[in-house]
């Protein structure tokens, strides 16, 4: 990690970072460059079966390599400064404990292709997207407290065979003749209706290539699906720690088995909204789906996300923003004057208009 591997400046002995969105190390006080040959081969898929076994063996301990875990949320982080409060909840209770080895070495590293100026720019976009966001949420200290982080991310591969069944229906309308008890009178609607066909079914083919899951348990995955894909099936390069120099990372603690248990279910998912897509008409019943994985293989990866865990009037808040594409998506507090404000504005602007309408 970034405390533990490092590379000094051949021209001023300084410890050199990398250089987001490009294939070079630079140091910060000389600026002397030096290239990451970039690889995108030697990336191992493993055996899933294979892989389960390892990480079911205990983990050695390395007592010469220090990390800070949380106390609150339990992240483990490799800094690359000495810090007192967490990238993921913004918990000040941290504590140093020995990094542990990982039974399953990671395979690739996707690069950060943004820096931390345009990171804080994303975010205070997002910010502004925000109608009711209290005005002072964007403040020049809460903006440079945003961290770059590597994730790591569990990845699925699967051969997948599915068998699905299911009754289609048709959205059809016709007209119909009633009786108006208001008019006493005869009268003609059209009607929807769902007209049923035939018992339907077909199979489901296809390879899915590097299916995400967080390592992270203190990282809902709904904050990473919020900022979009990754593409770590064409975009990940071969693991190399280079990457992590001047950069937070973040420990997996999520084991394998239960990683595996989310990646079926999005496995299962994928193949789902697939076989319906396949079925006639305008809606369906009674589906049924019969999945058969095959090839399974995993691999341990890392991923670039920026990161803002805070506290607004005591609560805690998080946004996370993609390393890559800059989308940010997170949680927020309501300034609730703005909503008094713009709930007065529409009760006045109702009021205008019925006393427009009334002249």
């Amino acid at each position: 990690m970034s405390d533990i591997y490092t590379l000094r400046c051949q021209g001023c002995g300084a410890s050199v970072v990398y250089e987001p969105g490009t294939e070079s190390l630079t140091c910060p006080y000389c600026g002397r460059k030096e290239a990451i040959p970039p690889s995108y081969e030697g990336i191992q898929e493993i055996r899933l079966e294979e892989a389960l076994a390892k990480a079911m063996e205990a983990k050695v301990a390395l007592p010469e390599h220090q990390v800070l875990t949380c106390a609150s949320c339990g992240a483990q982080i490799a800094y690359r400064e000495a810090r007192a409060r967490c990238d993921f909840c913004g918990a000040e209770a941290v504590r140093q404990t020995e990094l542990q080895t990982q039974p399953v070495q990671p395979q690739g590293v996707l690069p950060f292709k943004l820096s931390l100026r345009e990171a804080q720019e994303a975010f205070q976009r997002w910010v502004k997207s925000l109608w009711f966001a209290p005005s002072d949420l964007a403040q020049k200290n809460r903006v440079e407290e945003l961290r770059g982080v590597y994730l790591p991310v569990w990845t699925f591969d699967a051969q997948v065979w599915a068998h699905w069944s299911a009754i289609p229906g048709y959205r059809r309308t016709r007209t119909e003749r009633y009786f108006d008890q208001t008019t006493k009178s005869w009268q003609t609607r059209t009607v929807s209706y769902i007209e049923w066909g035939a018992p339907v079914s077909g199979h489901h083919r296809d390879f899915y290539d590097d299916v995400l899951v967080p390592g992270l348990q203190s990282l809902p995955a709904a904050y990473i699906e919020g900022i979009g894909e990754f593409a770590t099936a064409t975009d990940l390069r071969a693991y190399e720690p280079a990457y992590f120099l001047g950069w937070d990372v973040a420990l997996p603690d999520k084991p394998l088995p239960q990683a595996w248990q989310e990646g079926q279910q999005r496995i299962r998912a994928l193949a789902e909204a697939a076989c319906k897509r396949a079925i006639p008409g305008d809606t369906f019943r009674d589906f049924h789906m019969q999945l058969q994985l095959s090839n399974l293989t995993t691999k341990l990866a890392y991923v670039p996300i920026f990161i803002l865990a805070y506290r607004y009037n005591g609560r805690p808040y998080r946004v996370v923003i993609h390393g890559r594409t800059g989308v940010a998506h997170g949680d927020r507090p309501v300034s609730w004057s703005k909503v008094a404000l713009a709930v007065l504005i529409a009760l006045l602007g109702v009021a205008l208009l019925a006393y427009l309408t009334s002249l």
